[in-house]
């Protein structure tokens, strides 16, 4: 049998192709006189995936408003005293807006649109005269304490609610948006840069994610105030109890290694990201690519999770908390990186991270998503978990359950992508895409099969105003042997870890994929020495106790003859798992392993690390992989 070890110590520096030209959300202007509106790719999804993005939709964006109306009225109630929220309680309004934007951008419906305007519309109404978007008193605006004495994440809220504003107003046109927007922009402004009061350092990051959206807020209009703010930010890293991330980045330090290394710093990293298109200085994407491939190899789990505890430990085996929020911002980077660097195994990342720790995180009815969603243990809702951060008129809100839904909507981000007359295809799986082109033309991609549960896929082209279009395709690294096949004849010198280029692709031309199945795996260590994970494919493979009653007493594989046969569950509970395999060595031991996404969502416990024995070769570096891919 073909195996492949996966090793944590395996990024090795490699020439990155030319950064992509256009902004994945497009670059239109903001302006408070028109309407500004993206032509970004449409997505309707199909198979699984679609199932979990009309769950989340149908479940959640169009009713978590109305059955949380705490969400927006507590900016209402912000000078009553009896108040206790959490600190960083003003964040779920944002999270929510932004999960819903980017969702809408990808699948266009009235009805969460009017769910959206109506939650923006009260924003508009509970902002205050002077700019301020938060939830507390008047006396404590930015620099106050909570009723348990803790510093508020004020400006880390207004981070988000001014994110979500601007996808929203980016996406739909919605006025109103754009005008809380820019108050709360200004407010930040005065206080923060005119008032010269200081940004905290103190807060893990929180304050200086308040630069990404200046420094966004800046490439699109050019307003020389957002950009002192985004430099301010900078100073923030620099200060000496900040993160430094900048100079660390720089001397190639590790994510882990630096001062400040919460979660909540990735959202203040993705600021140097945006200066580096700013201004052009180079320095600024190093810094950025030498942090992130410091979290991909030290900090990235089996799972395509991101965190220990909510924070980078250096340690991709600690069995702590894997925070669904951490992912979320971990694949938020990673898609910066994929725009950056052009490079197809930070979108195998994202392939990884969606079809495992997202889905994984959340329930297929899409009432919720948890907080912790581990390698191994239990999966509970995070209204359960964290169920301390709802109050009354907000039950199902907390920082994850409003977070985790921007995930599926992030697809529309990094999935396909269209330049000119070039569509870059990221994403594989069930799926039908509009692509605008150049000249007012358009590419329909149609992807049909059942990948990544199984491993062909094939693509149809519908052209609409023009001749023929230039077709990138990304070839994970971890499939070794890649069969494409256009109209019928074999593509030739098809490499694992780049982009198959197919030029001068004509209306109805049919491609066909299939990927190298092949069981790969990845070694563990430290806490989970003698133990390894099996991927098919993109897809973790666990044992759930619904299918292994014992997981105390599972035999030990023997990988070097491991082998995998399909199998059906025995039960007809829902919900049935999207995969099912035995695993049987020639010893005759045997494991029914399920994929991540469907393990313990009937409340069993389930373990992604599985007893093993045969350590296998020593890695073969000439061929460069993530933590998850690596060759013997």
């Amino acid at each position: 049998m073909h195996l492949r070890r996966y090793s944590c110590h395996s990024w090795v520096p490699r020439h990155w192709r030319s950064a992509w030209v256009a902004v994945l959300l497009g670059l239109s202007t903001l302006t408070g006189s028109s309407r500004s509106t993206t032509e970004v790719p449409r997505m309707t999804l199909h198979g699984p995936m679609g199932e979990r993005f009309e769950a989340n939709m149908e479940h959640w964006l169009l009713q978590a408003p109305y059955a949380n109306p705490g969400m927006v009225e507590m900016y209402f109630r912000r000078n009553q005293k009896h108040q206790k929220n959490v600190t960083w309680y003003g964040e779920f309004s944002g999270k929510y807006i932004t999960s819903a934007a980017l969702a809408y951008a990808m699948q266009p419906d009235e009805r969460l649109k009017k769910t959206v305007d109506y939650v923006v519309n009260r924003l508009a109404e509970a902002q205050d005269t002077d700019g301020y978007l938060g939830v507390w008193p008047d006396d404590q605006k930015l620099m106050g304490r909570n009723a348990w004495n803790a510093k508020t994440w004020d400006a880390w809220a207004h981070y988000h609610n001014m994110l979500g504003l601007y996808h929203w107003h980016r996406v739909t046109g919605h006025e109103k948006a754009l005008d809380v927007l820019l108050k709360a922009a200004e407010k930040l402004y005065n206080f923060y840069y005119v008032e010269n009061h200081p940004l905290d350092e103190d807060k893990d990051g929180t304050d200086a994610a308040v630069g990404h959206v200046f420094a966004l807020l800046y490439r699109q209009t050019r307003d020389p105030r957002w950009l002192k703010m985004a430099e301010r930010t900078l100073e923030t890293f620099a200060a000496p109890g900040g993160g430094d991330y900048y100079r660390a980045g720089l001397q190639d330090l590790p994510f882990y290694q630096m001062k400040r290394k919460r979660w909540e710093c990735l959202h203040a990293i993705e600021t140097i990201a945006e200066m580096y298109y700013i201004s052009g200085d180079t320095s600024y994407r190093q810094a950025f690519e030498n942090i992130w491939r410091s979290i991909a190899r030290y900090d990235r789990h089996n799972t395509g999770g991101f965190s220990s505890g909510e924070a980078a430990c250096g340690n991709p085996y600690d069995t702590r908390p894997i925070e669904t929020c951490c992912t979320i911002a971990w694949m938020a980077l990673c898609i910066d990186m994929l725009r950056m660097t052009d490079d197809t195994r930070v979108a195998d990342e994202l392939e990884l991270s969606t079809w495992n720790a997202l889905i994984g995180a959340q329930h297929p009815s899409g009432r919720l998503f948890t907080y912790n969603t581990p390698m191994l243990g239990d999966r509970k809702a995070s209204a359960h978990d964290i169920v301390f951060q709802a109050i009354a008129g907000s039950s199902e809100l907390n920082c994850c359950s409003v977070n985790g839904p921007r995930g599926l909507g992030m697809i529309g981000q990094w999935g396909t992508v269209a330049q000119e007359d070039t569509v870059t295809v990221n994403f594989y799986g069930p799926s039908e895409t509009v692509c605008p082109l150049s000249s007012k033309s358009q590419v329909t991609i149609i992807q049909t099969g059942n990948y990544p549960y199984e491993n062909h896929l094939q693509l149809r082209i519908v052209l609409k105003g023009k001749k023929s279009v230039a077709l990138r395709l990304r070839v994970p690294f971890w499939s070794e042997e890649t069969f494409i096949s256009r109209g019928g004849k074999t593509v030739q010198s098809v490499k694992p870890g780049t982009y198959c280029s197919l030029e001068g692709v004509k209306n109805g031309e049919v491609i066909d994929l299939t990927f190298d199945f092949s069981l790969h795996c990845w070694q563990g260590d430290r806490e989970l020495a003698g133990k390894t994970a099996l991927y098919r494919g993109p897809i973790l493979l666990t044992c759930d106790q619904r299918h292994e009653a014992d997981l105390e007493t599972l035999e030990t594989l023997d990988l070097a003859s491991l082998k995998l046969h399909p199998a059906a569950a025995s039960d007809a509970v829902w919900p049935q798992p999207y995969l099912l395999m035995r695993a049987t060595d020639k010893e005759g031991h045997k494991c029914l392993l399920c994929d991540f996404a469907s393990a313990g969502q009937t409340g069993t416990s389930y373990t992604t690390w599985l007893p093993t024995k045969t350590h296998l070769a020593s890695p073969n570096l000439s061929v460069e992989t993530s933590q998850w891919g690596q060759r013997p």
